[in-house]
């Protein structure tokens, strides 16, 4: 990896630990390059604001969730298993990782800066090309109802959302355990695939 590659890495890592602790309006330039070690002349040949260093920082967080989560159609696995194993990595990184900590901070911004949060939010909830294309190898396989894959998978993220992120983010409700997240799953799996699945 190239020098200036490293030190952009480096300006993305340090915003994200910078706006998930401060959030976006007291995020500091200053603090942002004393942790990567750069100085603000390469924060700003790299990043031309405060706004893209975020959304540089945000959508690094997504591409790594992206690169973690493999979803190919395996047609010897049950659909149940393959979906309910998908949904509890999507948890995994989003309590574990980075997600839910950067997903508290937009909300935190949503009233100040209503623009800002809408296009992360877009990004977060609902769109997940993966699981829209092993909707798709499902149905050819016919092993799923000839519905629309993107229809479908919206449909999932919200029961998952609705469930696993949108109380903890607003209600501040308690992140629940791995088994306790592995009866939900199972219970919206089921839920789902009732109304889908080929008979």
């Amino acid at each position: 990896m190239k020098l200036s590659d490293r030190k952009r890495l480096a300006l993305i890592e340090s915003a994200q630990a910078e706006f998930i602790e401060f959030g976006y309006a007291a995020a500091n330039m200053d603090r942002v390059c004393e942790r990567a070690q750069t100085s603000k002349r390469t924060l700003y040949r790299h990043f031309s604001s405060k706004e893209v260093l975020f959304f540089a920082a945000v959508k690094s967080a997504l591409t790594a969730r992206d690169d973690a989560l493999a979803l190919i159609y395996n047609p010897s696995i049950s659909v149940e298993q393959q979906l309910a194993d998908y949904l509890l990595k999507k948890l995994d990184f989003l309590y574990h990782d980075f997600g839910m900590p950067l997903a508290k901070m937009v909300i935190g911004e949503f009233i100040r800066a209503p623009e800002l949060s809408e296009k992360y939010l877009h990004q977060l909830q609902n769109h997940d090309d993966k699981l829209e294309q092993w909707f798709a190898d499902a149905i050819e396989d016919r092993k799923l109802k000839m519905q629309d894959p993107a229809q479908m998978s919206s449909m999932l993220m919200c029961l998952l959302n609705g469930n696993f992120m949108w109380p903890q983010l607003v209600a501040n409700q308690e992140i629940p355990s791995r088994e306790r997240r592995k009866q939900i799953i199972a219970d919206i799996v089921q839920l789902f695939l009732d109304g889908y699945r080929c008979h």
